[in-house]
């Protein structure tokens, strides 16, 4: 994990699916929950760490299968930019565009698909470069099974 020293930090919450009461898996033992299955694939995306992947920090099971997720954040995304309609240079974009990529390869090499990629999602640290945000959203829910509403 690298240091988050001076990292902002922010939450994001949902709730997982709730499974239907009395129901039992082929074998006659109760299902797990989603929000425990959940929590278990939130702990695979605490070890991926890259300087342009905003780092998950901790997670929290609530009462009716809600999440709490809290990760590194910053103020400022590439939707705020783009909002601001001045001028951009060609080396600007080329390295915006690096930076995702960069983050974007880190992410394929690992099999983790952000799903939700968008100018709202990738954000800007304080020195102006690339982070990407809630990449792990599709992974931490089954590429959506465990939640009732679409992601990306």
């Amino acid at each position: 994990m690298f240091p988050l020293k001076d990292a902002e930090m922010g939450a994001f919450t949902f709730f997982a699916s709730a499974l239907p009461h009395d129901v039992c898996g082929s074998n006659g033992l109760p299902l797990t929950p989603n929000s425990i299955k959940i929590l278990g694939r939130f702990q695979i995306l605490k070890t991926i760490t890259h300087p342009r992947l905003c780092q998950y920090v901790d997670i929290s099971r609530g009462k009716h299968e809600r999440l709490v997720v809290v990760a590194e954040h910053c103020e400022r995304s590439l939707e705020d930019l783009l909002r601001e309609r001045k001028p951009v240079s060609c080396s600007t974009v080329l390295c915006i565009a690096f930076e995702v990529l960069q983050g974007l390869q880190y992410m394929n090499k690992h099999g983790i698909v952000h799903r939700a990629l968008s100018p709202h999602n990738i954000l800007l640290d304080r020195k102006g470069h690339i982070k990407l945000a809630k990449f792990g959203l599709y992974h931490m829910t089954a590429y959506g099974d465990d939640v009732d509403f679409p992601i990306g």
